[in-house]
């Protein structure tokens, strides 16, 4: 009798063991699954919210460049093979009464109508600019659409005097009398521009990193296009961004109005 009791309560047997083993394996497996699938979740939600993120922000800061650009100041460049949109932001606007064009005299004021804006004496004033190239004259002339500001007469509270630094001819009229004032950089008096470059896989402002993680691989499709104004719309920007990271890719497809017109 006490040996039968010995042998009932002795430990566990080959077999058992073999169980518990499979099974604590199977368990095992199953476990470290549903971790590798939790953490590859994880890790694609944080890498497309990041992605997101980015692209949200520059999107954001590129509309409102664009809708605040001077009318047909934007254009494709090529910056040492970067690809590039460049733009003018408009400081101020407002309506003119006078200005010196074509057949009458050559002069150097313009009557406008009073504004808020303080005037710096770095401004430059634009009327109906049609084209880039009536933004940007590749060889300046006293008979262009823009032109250097001197300074403000600012004693009548309804209309005020602006005197151009030369005596100049505008090269047309605006339809609406519309005139804009432009910045100019002080050091090489050109006019100052904004400029959004694809430089490898970033997007920069000015030189300024604004995104990452860019992959556009495809030259068929530009990261910037300019679609030209037509009687049914105003002129429109679009942006085609491909991003990537941890083998998480988005595609971004952004169509912007520009809002001014000359």
């Amino acid at each position: 009798m006490r040996y039968a009791l010995r042998k009932n309560t002795a430990g566990f047997t080959l077999i058992e063991m073999i169980t518990v083993i499979i099974i604590i394996g199977t368990l095992s497996a199953a476990i470290s699954t549903y971790v590798k699938f939790s953490t590859e979740i994880y890790s694609s939600s944080t890498a497309r919210e990041q992605l997101s993120n980015s692209v949200r922000f520059a999107l954001e800061r590129f509309s409102r460049d664009v809708r605040n650009a001077l009318p047909n100041s934007l254009r494709l460049t090529n910056d040492d093979g970067d690809q590039c949109l460049e733009l003018t932001p408009i400081i101020e606007s407002t309506t003119y009464t006078k200005i010196p064009v074509p057949p009458a005299s050559m002069s150097n004021t313009v009557e406008v109508i009073s504004f808020n804006t303080a005037f710096s004496s770095d401004w430059q004033i634009v009327v109906y600019p049609l084209r880039p190239e009536d933004v940007y004259p590749s060889t300046p002339s006293n008979n262009d659409k823009i032109h250097d500001v001197a300074s403000i007469d600012q004693t009548n509270a309804d209309k005020w005097i602006i005197t151009l630094v030369n005596s100049v001819h505008f090269a047309e009229q605006s339809p609406t009398q519309r005139l804009y004032f432009v910045d100019s950089n002080p050091v090489t008096n050109n006019i100052d521009t904004v400029t959004y470059c694809l430089q490898g896989n970033t997007l920069t402002r000015n030189a300024t990193l604004i995104a990452q993680d860019i992959v556009n691989a495809d030259s068929a499709t530009p990261p910037f296009e300019i679609l030209a104004a037509t009687l049914q719309r105003n002129a429109m920007v679009q942006i085609n961004l491909i991003l990537q990271k941890n083998n998480e890719t988005i595609t971004f497809n952004h169509e912007i109005q520009v809002l001014n017109v000359p």
